[in-house]
């Protein structure tokens, strides 16, 4: 009982603070022209944070005064602080320069973060959790040039600087020779080539949107490690008679040479497998495919079920059909704003011996 009315104080206030919500992304094809400045509190909850609470704003804007070129700015800045003593303040952007000829994001961020560990690959026990802190300054960076209508070819930049302030004196990660544990920093360079017909950014109902990119580590990156990452990710979406829409997500990791453990791929959280902790299971190279179905049922309410099968796996554990993980689960969306399309997000996923309940804003897939 405890949890379900801390659950109906958050829906209560959420839905409370999107009366100051406007839009963030525009509908591709709307002629809708205005600049936005909004704040708003919020809250939210995952098996990783617990509840989390904070306040944060946006600034929306067009560069351009021509209506065919309608696809807008913005500027996010958030803070937030969670029943586990995570502090987190990040400012993702989205700028778009020359008719959307170039497009610009990515985000600048500053965490002090209580992380778990469960140990890589397969085999890591069901009960076994071992906490680390840590705290970092992140940059993401993207800088994207159109070469065909809707598709995007350009740089990538990802940097954090890791500086631990606690282990577990008795667990894996102080006591095992496991790359990453020192205080260090990864910086990365490469390329990325993104598609997006997407017919809504923040929920689509038809059209797709791809990403591959590669991206390298290096002693002439300014890295202190020396590794290659391969990332692909593909969602589709398809809606049938207005009321129900499917969603169909593969992503695709593969990560060659000196990686650390805090860099592999992994599988949990709010995004990847719903039930698990976030990197609950974490190895070289991924593989995972997701669905979802998305029912309207009154006016802004959606319902919204779910399922997913993912392997990871390394180089000495070739990818065929053993320990594949799988996720369930059931949720609710609420439109928050109806020119945005941005929803709040409530779901109950379940793994192998594993659940979990999350609420936030924004889809998963």
């Amino acid at each position: 009982m405890r949890y379900i009315k801390w659950i109906g104080i958050g829906v209560l206030f959420i839905l409370y603070s999107s009366r100051l919500i406007a839009q963030v992304e525009t509908r591709m094809d709307t002629t809708i022209r205005r600049n936005a400045l909004r704040a708003v509190p919020f809250i939210f909850y995952s098996p990783d944070t617990r509840w989390g609470f904070g306040a944060g704003g946006y600034y929306s804007f067009f560069t351009s005064k021509n209506l065919k070129y309608n696809r807008p700015s913005t500027f996010i800045i958030g803070f937030s602080y969670t029943q586990n003593k995570q502090l987190l303040f990040y400012l993702p952007f989205s700028l778009n320069f020359e008719k959307s000829k170039l497009w610009v994001n990515g985000e600048l961020g500053y965490y002090k973060y209580i992380f778990n560990y469960f140990g890589i690959g397969n085999d890591v026990p069901d009960k076994f959790i071992e906490k680390y802190s840590a705290d970092f300054p992140r940059l993401r960076l993207n800088a994207l040039f159109q070469i065909l209508p809707k598709h995007y070819l350009g740089l990538r930049y990802v940097f954090d600087e890791f500086t631990y302030t606690k282990f577990d004196t008795s667990g894996l990660l102080f006591n095992q020779d496991i790359l990453g544990t020192k205080n260090s920093n990864i910086s990365s360079v490469g390329l990325v080539y993104n598609i997006d017909k997407r017919d809504i950014i923040n929920y689509p109902t038809k059209g797709f949107i791809v990403e591959l990119s590669y991206t390298l580590d290096d002693k002439y990156t300014a890295s202190d490690f020396k590794f290659r990452k391969l990332n692909f990710d593909y969602s589709f979406y398809k809606t049938f008679k207005e009321r129900l829409t499917t969603v169909i997500n593969a992503s695709f990791v593969q990560i060659d040479g000196a990686v650390p453990f805090h860099q592999l791929s992994t599988f949990g959280g709010t995004k990847k497998l719903r039930g698990y902790y976030d990197g609950k299971f974490r190895d070289r190279n991924s593989l995972l495919v997701q669905t979802e179905l998305r029912f309207k049922i009154y006016k802004r309410i959606k319902f919204a079920a779910f399922g997913g099968l993912g392997k990871i796996y390394n180089l000495s554990n070739e990818l065929n059909f053993n320990n594949l993980r799988y996720n369930y689960g059931l949720g609710l969306r609420y439109q928050m704003d109806k020119v945005s399309k941005i929803h709040l997000r409530l779901d109950y996923g379940f793994g192998n011996k594993s659940s979990g309940f999350y609420l936030t804003i924004g889809e998963a897939i």
